[in-house]
């Protein structure tokens, strides 16, 4: 079966198997896409948009109207449409998540603007079966950009920069797009995937450069500050996806690829 890839740029698509038809989101001719049936359409779009400093209008604009309408327009031809909210709607919580549990958040209007998707979507399933939500923790790559703290230490990896960043010494469950895109294809429900358990990003990192023989403070300058500016609570996937080691080699993995090509 065919199966179709919205957003292109996206850190996800390039994790998406090759066959895998890849378009971008913008200008979408609705019409050829329509002479085609789809084993699922994967909505990838505004994935690395979280933290601009926009009103809720603007995140909605993308994450609601414009999700809604490619939704409205293609699920005729698709058996499953996959879309990507986020863990988010649950970083007021203390513990591990999982479906079913009540969305408790810090506002921002990203987030917002996913919970105003997902709450519809929810409440008129009738009409919208064949939507799984994928509620993702954070996951990085080398394909991350610039603005994002995962940006920077990849870029310092690759690069030799030396670069600044604030307090990196906290826990989160993170993990790796792989993981994230190997479970969005085998999901038949909707699902909240990470790793499983709290991880430290000071270690994480640190790993990550000493692996690769390079001395984490000889290359990173850090500042007391904030670099979350979302405060959020020690939350977790109640299952777990992947141990730290994997997500450690998938990230070593994707920096030696990336230097190759």
């Amino acid at each position: 079966m065919n199966n179709l890839i919205i957003g292109d740029t996206s850190q996800l698509s390039y994790y998406f198997p090759n066959n895998y038809l890849k378009i971008s989101s913008r200008n979408i001719n609705f019409d050829l896409l329509k002479t085609t049936t789809y084993d699922t359409i994967y909505l990838l779009f505004a994935e690395q948009r979280t933290f601009l400093d926009e009103d809720l209008s603007f995140f909605l604009e993308t994450n609601f109207d414009y999700t809604i309408k490619v939704i409205d327009e293609l699920k005729n031809i698709a058996n499953r449409i996959v879309i990507y909210s986020t863990s988010e709607l649950w970083n007021n919580v203390e513990g591990c998540i999982q479906i079913g549990n009540e969305y408790n958040y810090n506002f921002t209007p990203y987030i917002k603007s996913k919970e105003v998707l997902c709450n519809f979507i929810n409440e008129n399933r009738k009409d919208y079966d064949k939507v799984k939500i994928i509620y993702p923790f954070n996951f990085n790559s080398v394909y991350r950009r610039d603005g994002f703290l995962f940006g920077k230490i990849y870029d310092s990896i690759i690069n030799n920069k030396k670069i600044t960043v604030g307090n990196i010494d906290f826990y989160r469950d993170i993990t790796h797009p792989k993981i994230i895109v190997d479970n969005s294809i085998t999901a038949t429900t909707d699902t909240i995937i990470g790793s499983g358990e709290l991880i430290s990003v000071k270690k994480f990192i640190t790993d990550l450069f000493e692996v690769h023989n390079k001395n984490v403070n000889d290359y990173i300058s850090f500042t007391p500050e904030n670099i979350l500016g979302n405060k959020r609570k020690n939350y977790f996937s109640c299952k777990q996806y992947s141990t730290y080691e994997t997500l450690l080699n998938l990230s070593i993995k994707d920096i030696y690829e990336y230097k190759i090509s």
